[in-house]
C-alpha cells in the first residue's frame, strides 16, 4: 500500500512539473523512406506544437555511412503536428542513412535505415507509434513528457483502452492490410493487431488490471513470411478489468 502511495505521489508530482514544461518536448517519432531509383529520401517527423514558430523542428542532419551529407536549419515547421520534407541524396544498396532532427527548445530524435535492393523481397518495416517513448499516457492518450529513464521507456496509466496500441508498418511488396502484426507482453501473446485504414496503423487494445514494467514486443510478417520485430519497455498501471 505504501509502495502504491509512493508511485501515485510520483505521478502527481510528474504531472505538475511536466504540464508546466509540456511545450518543451523533443520530436515524438520519425519515419524514413528511400527510393533508390529517384535518389529521394522522404522524412516524416511527428512533432506536436501549439505554435509553429515558437516550438518547432529547427535543424535536420543527414548522414550517409557516418559522413554528413546534408544539414539544414529552419525557423518554423509547416504544421502543428508533422514535419514532412524530401531530400535528394545518392546512395547505393547497403548504404546506411541516418537522420537526426532537432527541436529548437529541447531534444532530438534519430532514425537509421539501410538502403535495400528494390528487386528483393525485404522484411517489413515495423515501429511502435503508440505508446511514445518518454511520455506519460492515460488510457493510451499521450499527455506529457516524463523524466527520462524513470521506471521505463514510457508510462501507461489506465491501460490502452481509449487509444489502443498503434503500430506503423510498411513493406516493399505487400499492402499494409496484408501484413500480419502480432503483439506480445513479456513474451506472452496479447493478440494480433488489426489494420485500421482510418488511422493508417495496426491497432490492438491492451487492458486489464496489472502493475509493473512490461516488455512490449511487436512482430510483423509479410505474405512471403519475412519478419521484423521491435520492442519497448512500458510501465503499466491499470486497476480496471
Amino acid at each position: 500500500m505504501k509502495k502504491m502511495s509512493w508511485l501515485i505521489a510520483i505521478l502527481i508530482f510528474g504531472a505538475s512539473f511536466c504540464s508546466i514544461n509540456a511545450v518543451a518536448h523533443p520530436p515524438q517519432d520519425m519515419i524514413l523512406k528511400y527510393d533508390i531509383d529517384t535518389g529521394i529520401l522522404d522524412v516524416e517527423i511527428t512533432h506536436n506544437t501549439p505554435s509553429q514558430t515558437l516550438h518547432y523542428i529547427n535543424k535536420i542532419e543527414i548522414y550517409k555511412n557516418e559522413d554528413l551529407e546534408i544539414s539544414e536549419e529552419y525557423d518554423s515547421q509547416p504544421s502543428t503536428d508533422v514535419f514532412v520534407k524530401n531530400f535528394d541524396i545518392i546512395a547505393d544498396i547497403g548504404d546506411e542513412i541516418k537522420v537526426i532532427a532537432f527541436c529548437n527548445i529541447q531534444g532530438s530524435i534519430q532514425r537509421t535505415i539501410i538502403v535495400e535492393d528494390p528487386a528483393a523481397d525485404n522484411p517489413p518495416i515495423v515501429q511502435i507509434f503508440n505508446p511514445t517513448k518518454g511520455y506519460f499516457h492515460f488510457s493510451g492518450i499521450r499527455l506529457f513528457p516524463t523524466f527520462i529513464g524513470i521506471l521505463s521507456d514510457t508510462m501507461g496509466f489506465g491501460g490502452f483502452r481509449l487509444r489502443p496500441l498503434q503500430i506503423y508498418t510498411s513493406d516493399d511488396k505487400d499492402e499494409k492490410n496484408e501484413i500480419e502484426v502480432s503483439v506480445f507482453i513479456n513474451n506472452e501473446k496479447l493478440g494480433d493487431a488489426d489494420y485500421n485504414p482510418s488511422s493508417g496503423y495496426h491497432e490492438i487494445k491492451w487492458t486489464g488490471p496489472n502493475l509493473g514494467t512490461f516488455s512490449l514486443k511487436v512482430i510483423a510478417e509479410d505474405t512471403s513470411e519475412n519478419t521484423a520485430e521491435t520492442s519497448m519497455d512500458v510501465w503499466y498501471f491499470c486497476f480496471i478489468p
